[in-house]
């Protein structure tokens, strides 16, 4: 039930409408803004820095007091190795045994680009943790027991993929194949990780070197 120190329902529904219909349009476009690979990579990255964390910090510290972690505390450095590192190696583990079953062996994808480095790794770190930790799961933690908000926390995180797996192609083959359990997943590890933290910092460290 909303109270005044929550952030209201009518809010959060506003971010989610505005936010899901501009990603969505955003990858089903997928505009090109010039055709140098790696000058295209950097300027959809920038979009994406921008549109996504600049709302999501300044709701963030908007309604710093109607979060489980208020403002101040979530950007404080704490990081310390030793948590990281385990969860790495989980999810690391995890995603091994996932693609060995799935393909009968571990490769690597002749898809791959070095340019992917600066979406895939640390433009997501900071961008997914933001929205997603940071100000999602953040609100929802001050509004619902912590398996709930995590679970419709991590139902968002999953259904912002399918734009760009129905502009490659992949939306049946994730499906059918246990991708989307995966994200889920991830996702479940890593919102664990930041209500385990209560910062953002350890969280981008995880996120970048953990994905």
């Amino acid at each position: 039930m909303h109270t005044k120190n929550t952030v209201s329902n009518k809010v959060l529904v506003i971010y989610l409408i505005i936010f899901y219909v501009w990603w969505t349009v955003e990858e089903l476009a997928y505009w090109n803004y010039t055709s140098n690979t790696l000058a295209q990579v950097i300027i959809s990255s920038l979009v994406k820095l921008a549109t996504w964390s600049i709302p999501a910090f300044i709701l963030i510290k908007k309604y710093s007091h109607q979060l489980k972690i208020e403002y101040p505390q979530l950007f404080k450095n704490r990081f310390r190795l030793w948590p990281y590192l385990l969860g790495i190696l989980i999810m690391f583990i995890y995603l091994m045994i996932l693609l060995y079953f799935e393909n009968g062996g571990i490769k690597i994808n002749p898809q791959f680009r070095p340019s992917d480095f600066i979406d895939k790794f640390l433009i997501v770190g900071i961008t997914e943790e933001l929205v997603f930790r940071g100000w999602l799961l953040n609100a929802l933690l001050k509004k619902m027991p912590t398996w709930v908000a995590l679970i419709i926390n991590n139902l968002l995180f999953l259904c912002i993929h399918f734009p760009i797996w129905y502009q490659t192609h992949t939306l049946v083959a994730n499906s059918t194949s246990g991708g989307f359990i995966t994200v889920f997943v991830l996702g479940i590890i890593f919102g664990l990780l930041f209500i385990k933290s209560k910062n953002i910092w350890d969280q981008l460290y995880t996120t970048c070197y953990g994905t």
